[in-house]
């Protein structure tokens, strides 16, 4: 879910470079920096229903993008396709549709 909406959203601000430079990789929490910083409750990004503690971008990982990317595929070619997913594949694009779904119903009313 972290994956879906941040991608949805501006990423201007979360350039890994730039935040490392700046000192803001710490402050964010970066789950790539070594030592790793100190867990906090405290959120350092937000979506729509969705909040992390540390950096999105270190918390995404690669099997996320790829059911990201599937799902694209499969949501605009193939929904009817469902039986030939693996099990975990069609659980990943159901929680994706429905996130879909709660964004355009949020789109409506604003």
């Amino acid at each position: 879910m972290v994956a879906f909406h941040f991608f949805r959203r501006d990423q201007a601000a979360w350039k890994c470079d730039t935040c490392r430079s700046s000192g803001l990789a710490e402050t964010r929490r970066c789950a790539w920096l070594r030592p790793c910083p100190a867990e906090s409750e405290t959120p350092v990004w937000a979506g729509p229903g969705v909040a992390t503690a540390r950096c999105p971008k270190s918390l995404i990982t690669p099997q996320s993008m790829e059911w990201l990317d599937r799902y694209a595929v499969w949501s605009r070619w193939a929904p009817a396709e469902a039986e030939s997913l693996r099990a975990r594949d069609v659980e990943a694009f159901l929680i994706l549709e429905r996130e879909r779904m709660k964004e355009e119903e949020r789109e409506r009313v604003t």
